[in-house]
């Protein structure tokens, strides 16, 4: 789950991480700790008294990483502000990874071919990355910022002291004083603790800044971890008055082989009066009671489970003012048109919406989906106090509402893992209707064996123990063993999947939550793709389950023909005329493989010109569906072709 977090001393920061909170008792969520942080929780019938555990991988477990998302930086109007310093790293020119801006200075690393070199330097995202272990997401276009990155050639160093620090600056005639920054800290590999430190005296000596205290009241002074995000955060200086300030940006890769560390968009200045920013948007309704209501973060979900769209904002108050009357709408369009009573309202804030603090604004709205397509959420934030940085007011959210596929990863392989042992993987899946399912989907991805088997089951999900650990109950359902061809496999931002069917449809009931993935052997490689945010995705080594920073892609099925009995024996490759015939909506196209083959449907009209493709991934061998939706084609005569492997097959089809 993604939200902001509320520290005794006015520290505040954007945070990606796991806790467990009593959503009955409180709209108000305070992060109490760093990543492995926990308190109450009321999840329908389940408790939980700790955080889980957490599955990392090393590098011999894990291929080289893409990043999947690119976020767009705010433009925030510092006009009629004291700034007293602002870098975002856009001004170096020349080959990268270069040098830093002038008065930025950093400590000297050994490389790996013996010379000196800087231990920070200026990056993008491509460079950041040579290594292939380091993706920190693109920011807008051409965006730069200081990073130390442990693996890369010429690299390869030493970083247990690594350090980034800003010019002098006079802090002594200056009042509401902040620094705000960006940081992209996965702690991956190994990495350790990043910290931020301050010098009142030029340098001569630094302190830890500590940015905050958790629940017991203990200081916190690291900054946590998020493995996909780049963290916002602002950290008030008020009590600062020297005139000799520095700032440093230290981090330290414990002596192990890491991945990176980054900073960018460093502002020190006085904080505006008002400010409201909407920190993220999901498709989800944190505010409920009950895990399972409300779309908890899943990317597709099919048109047999859908209930009332629901969404939630983050916000933040970035202002020196206290806010009243902050309120939400949400602006809810289905495949491009408002759907009714769109915008929907939200509650407002609480009373008293502290400067630093922040708040979490969720709406139920009156709207379920019926049909197949994209919802698109826009949250919009206002204040009647004012605002004066209003680039910063909006976010956004999407789903797909399915035919038959149910899933959370973002549908483009972004690394590929596999322990060294034998090993399950998937993801969790809340059932709101009684529903049948054909079939476990799963992407393959490259670096696993051509021969090899997989196969997938579904565990019934009851909670956590009392230390925190997940109980998985085996309810005896399993699809049958695939076994690899070599035609299956995913590159980088592949999106193929297998369809692993069960022998006959399966039953899953209404208010429970199932734990669905595959089994599989050493050296297999499944694709992830997104941030695993809600303790959603799982893996299990043979000894113990842990929670994943990346979301398998692993998928329920519930296309009924999927499965084996459902599927006519085939002896030969055949082709169906599609039903019905004439339509002007869904008609389904019926066909029959005789062995597994990759599919691909291809729609033209009598020109010869393409109007839609569809790759439907590797099909078992026998029956299978394509729902096909008409209703974008002009009425007249279209061909469809079903390409399965080197063969294929034509028919015509009417639209009225």
């Amino acid at each position: 789950m993604n939200f902001v977090g509320k520290f005794t001393d006015n520290f505040i920061i954007f945070v990606t991480l796991k806790v467990n909170l009593n959503l009955n008792q409180m709209k108000k969520i305070y992060l109490l700790g760093l990543f492995t942080a926990v308190a109450s929780v009321s999840f329908a019938q389940w408790s939980v008294q700790q955080s889980p555990a957490r599955r990392t991988f090393t590098r011999s477990e894990i291929s080289p990483k893409a990043s999947i998302r690119q976020e767009m930086a705010p433009s925030i109007n510092w006009s009629n502000r004291v700034v007293l310093l602002t870098e975002d790293f856009q001004s170096v020119t020349g080959t990268l990874p270069g040098a830093l801006p002038t008065g930025w200075s950093t400590n000297q690393v050994v490389q790996a071919d013996g010379s000196n070199g800087n231990a920070f330097k200026t990056h993008n995202s491509t460079t950041a990355n040579g290594g292939g272990y380091w993706p920190v997401p693109q920011i807008g276009t051409g965006n730069k910022f200081a990073g130390a990155n442990d693996d890369n050639t010429p690299c390869d160093c030493d970083m247990v002291d690594a350090y980034v620090q800003s010019p002098s600056m006079d802090f002594s005639a200056a009042s509401n004083i902040a620094i705000s920054f960006d940081i992209f800290h996965d702690g991956n590999f190994g990495g350790g603790d990043a910290t931020l430190q301050i010098s009142t005296d030029g340098g001569a000596t630094f302190n830890i800044r500590s940015i905050g205290t958790d629940e017991t009241g203990a200081s916190i002074d690291v900054f946590p971890l998020d493995q996909d995000y780049w963290q916002s955060i602002i950290v008030p200086l008020y009590d600062v008055t020297a005139a000799n300030v520095i700032i440093r940006f230290q981090w330290t890769d414990a002596g192990s082989w890491a991945s990176g560390f980054a900073v960018d968009n460093v502002i020190v200045g006085e904080l505006p009066a008002n400010d409201i920013r909407v920190v993220k948007t999901k498709t989800g309704d944190w505010n409920q009671a009950n895990f399972g209501l409300g779309f908890w973060d899943y990317n597709r979900v099919p048109v047999t489970q859908v209930s009332p769209v629901h969404a939630t904002s983050v916000i933040f108050n970035g202002g020196t003012n206290d806010q009243v009357d902050a309120t939400m709408s949400y602006e809810v369009t289905f495949n491009g048109t408002p759907v009714a009573g769109s915008p929907f309202a939200a509650d407002q804030t609480s009373a008293a919406f502290l400067s630093l603090d922040k708040d979490t604004i969720s709406v139920s709205t009156t709207w379920t989906p019926s049909a197949l397509g994209t919802i698109q959420v826009t949250a919009t934030s206002s204040s009647t106090t004012g605002d004066d940085v209003a680039s910063n007011n909006t976010g956004t959210a999407s789903m797909e509402i399915t035919d038959f596929t149910y899933g959370r990863d973002g549908n483009a392989a972004q690394a590929f893992v596999g322990p060294t042992s034998d090993f399950e993987i998937g993801n969790l899946f809340d059932i709101y209707a009684d529903d049948q399912f054909g079939g476990i989907d799963v992407a393959i991805g490259a670096g696993s064996a051509a021969g090899d088997p997989i196969l997938g089951r579904i565990y019934l999900w009851e909670g956590f123990d009392a230390a925190g650990d997940p109980i998985f109950t085996d309810i005896g359902i399993e699809t049958l063993e695939y076994i690899f061809t070599g035609n299956e496999f995913n590159s980088v931002g592949g999106s193929d999947f297998v369809t692993l069917p069960f022998a006959s449809p399966v039953s899953l009931n209404a208010d429970n939550t199932y734990l669905v993935v595959v089994s599989c052997v050493s050296g297999t490689r499944i694709p992830v793709s997104g941030s695993n945010e809600w303790v959603v995705s799982w893996l299990y080594d043979g000894t113990a389950w842990g929670a994943t920073g990346s979301v398998p892609m692993v998928r329920l099925n519930s296309d009924e023909t999927a499965s084996v009995s459902s599927v006519n024996a085939a002896t030969a490759f055949e082709l169906g005329q599609n039903m019905p015939n004439p339509s002007n909506g869904n008609t389904t196209i019926v066909y029959n493989l005789p062995s597994n083959e990759r599919v691909t449907l291809t729609v033209r009209d009598l020109t010869g010109r393409v109007v839609a493709v569809s790759n439907e991934g590797v099909k078992p061998a026998g029956k299978n569906m394509i729902s096909l939706n008409t209703s974008a084609f002009g009425a007249g005569v279209y061909t469809y072709t079903i390409t399965a492997g080197s063969s294929s097959l034509t028919k015509q089809m009417m639209v009225k």
